[in-house]
């Protein structure tokens, strides 16, 4: 028999991936017992389980709460092969009442704890250092299962990568198995307001999930939102929805498995990642504070996702690392044989295309792809780069995405070998039947010196002269940037004329940048002389 100890006060997602794993050992005929805290939620997640379920009173400390299941299954003559314990509030204290009575220990993690488990298992994905994220933290001898191969999502994600996918113009909204509806109802209110268009607006109610009486007024108000109870699981919804708007938890690997287009966002620390990570699974959209910003700027920022939600699940069929649905099995394969599987290999990253000029050897320019998106925020917001800038402060990824799926620009990007050097990009402006050029770059690198810099504006200029022969390019320098104002001058940028158009253009296209602080320049097509 396989004991589990589960903590279902911190949320529903715990209970549910260890659920599904003992449903992978029961079919191997290995019987199950789960110790779990008194909860009512559970009556609706119980149906495919066959374990005995025991309800542990509430203990003053971690090793009376070991004692306890330790005399229920010695009282019950229960053989116990594994003890598998999963919640934050359990300790290596537990974990050490638990192996001194010789019985192997295994401690599901995802915050990188201390533990003196026989085994660890953590499916989240942490980049290259995943596999050292225990280092240090339990004894040598125990083994990691580590990363998203070990993912533990319901039987129905196996499938999901071998079943043609039907999107349906929705947007499904989940807060996980619990959570507060009070921030995310008036977001849902502003969709119903602002896009009567949308047909279909789902709200997923988790069983341990509050303040939802706002929520339920809302849907009789509107007959385009529907609010589907508790189901036993979500990957018809994730299949079919547009766009997911929701907290980051097990969902992470739910997405992933159906490659659904999703905007994300944490309710606990187990929850905050790095978003170079998030988008090796093909998520790119993850705002740890979104519910901090207002309900309206929240809600522009759903529509414009959702305007180009083809475009974003495109973006996430070919990941760097793939979530396939069988974790439970593997660890099920661990638990029963010993059998512990390497980690899976990286896919390699797609070549992103959009190539414009090989500049030298190792020195190209590409277009701008949508996967840039964090990085370019990332290059823009380097200190360095903020201060020359007429807006010195940092930019928010909710502005920031909102923003790149609606911006005009023509953005470009310098590459080493494949490394961002440096950003740059240009947009056209009209006035009195005159073609105005303005533009800007951004160091992506610490790399950068004067000679990429150089090299880049000569071929951004001349690229734009191929397509705008007759435009006169207008720009403003920081007065204290030495080195961009030398830069432009050695391209022909010089000072424009305080009553020309060109210094008007300038002030309409940058009004936040003060004659105090910046010169105002021109360059003048070859055309005029």
């Amino acid at each position: 028999m396989i004991a589990f100890r589960v903590d279902t006060q911190c949320g529903m997602g715990h209970f549910m991936r260890m659920k599904w794993l003992a449903v992978e050992l029961e079919k191997r005929n290995e019987p199950t017992i789960f110790f779990i805290d008194q909860s009512d939620a559970l009556a609706h997640f119980t149906n495919e389980l066959n374990a005995e379920l025991v309800i542990v009173p509430q203990a003053d400390s971690c090793q009376d709460d070991a004692s306890f299941c330790l005399t229920y299954l010695k009282s019950h003559k229960y053989e116990i092969k594994w003890f598998v314990v999963d919640g934050y509030t359990f300790d290596d204290s537990w974990e050490a009442e638990i192996k001194a009575h010789g019985i192997k220990l295994l401690a599901v993690d995802d915050l990188a704890r201390q533990h003196k488990s026989d085994a660890v298992l953590d499916m989240k994905w942490a980049g290259s250092v995943t596999s050292e994220r225990y280092t240090g933290l339990v004894p040598a001898e125990t083994d990691k299962l580590l990363g998203p191969e070990f993912a533990i999502l319901s039987p129905e994600y196996q499938l999901a990568a071998n079943t043609s996918l039907s999107r349906t113009e929705r947007i499904t909204f989940s807060l996980g198995g619990g959570g507060s509806w009070r921030t995310l109802t008036p977001v849902i209110e502003q969709l119903c307001i602002q896009a009567p268009g949308i047909s279909d607006l789902v709200a997923i109610i988790g069983p341990k999930a509050t303040d939802i009486e706002a929520l339920e007024a809302l849907c009789e108000q509107y007959a385009q939102l529907t609010l589907v109870y508790a189901p036993s699981s979500l990957s018809e919804y994730y299949r079919k929805t547009g766009l997911f708007v929701g907290a980051l938890g097990t969902s992470l690997y739910e997405l992933a498995a159906t490659q659904t287009p999703a905007l994300t966002f944490s309710l606990a620390a187990n929850q905050n990642n790095n978003i170079e990570d998030l988008e090796h699974l093909g998520h790119f959209y993850h705002i740890e504070d979104l519910l901090n910003f207002s309900a309206d700027k929240i809600a522009r920022l759903i529509l414009s996702l959702f305007e180009y939600r083809a475009t974003i699940e495109k973006q996430r069929l070919s990941p760097l690392v793939s979530v396939d649905g069988h974790g439970a099995r593997r660890i099920a394969d661990y638990l029963t044989s010993g059998e512990l599987l390497s980690g899976m290999p990286m896919s390699q990253a797609p070549a992103l295309g959009g190539l414009v000029s090989q500049l030298t050897d190792s020195l190209s320019v590409r277009e701008i792809q949508i996967s840039d998106v964090n990085r370019y925020l990332s290059a823009r917001n380097r200190s360095e780069n903020m201060w020359r800038m007429t807006i010195t402060d940092s930019i928010k990824p909710i502005d920031h995405y909102t923003w790149w799926f609606n911006n005009q620009r023509h953005s470009f990007v310098l590459e080493d070998n494949g490394l961002p050097l440096i950003y740059v990009w240009h947009q056209v402006y009209r006035h009195k039947d005159t073609e105005y050029l303005y533009g800007g770059w951004f160091a992506a690198s610490d790399k950068v010196n004067f000679v990429h810099a150089q090299m880049v504006l000569k071929w951004q200029l001349a690229y734009c002269e191929g397509l705008h022969p007759n435009a006169t390019w207008v720009a403003v320098i920081n007065k204290e940037n030495k080195f961009v104002n030398l830069l432009n001058q050695k391209e022909g940028f010089i000072q424009a004329d305080k009553a020309s158009d060109e210094f008007l253009v300038t002030q309409i296209i940058f009004p936040q940048a003060s004659e105090e602080e910046f010169n105002y320049v021109a360059k003048f097509p070859a055309s005029r002389g």
